[in-house]
């Protein structure tokens, strides 16, 4: 029963590795996307003065966050 259990465990580690390998370059590739959209909704003039400036720097920090997660 135990070595079951074990064995079920294993798996699921397994299965949480692979599913985070295959994530890695879409949150990679996901916050650079969040990245630019925040430093033109930051600095672009059209963009600048409709939307908020904390939006911009908003989506500059979770792409930040999504880009380094990638790394570790």
């Amino acid at each position: 029963m135990s070595t079951n259990i074990r064995e079920q465990a294993n798996n699921k580690v397994n299965i949480a590795s692979t599913a985070r390998q295959e994530r890695t370059p879409l949150a990679h590739q996901t916050g650079q996307v969040l990245v630019t959209f925040g430093m033109l909704f930051k600095h672009v003039p059209p963009f600048n003065e409709t939307i908020d400036k904390s939006t911009g720097e908003t989506l500059i920090a979770i792409g930040r966050k999504l880009i380094s997660a990638q790394q570790s």
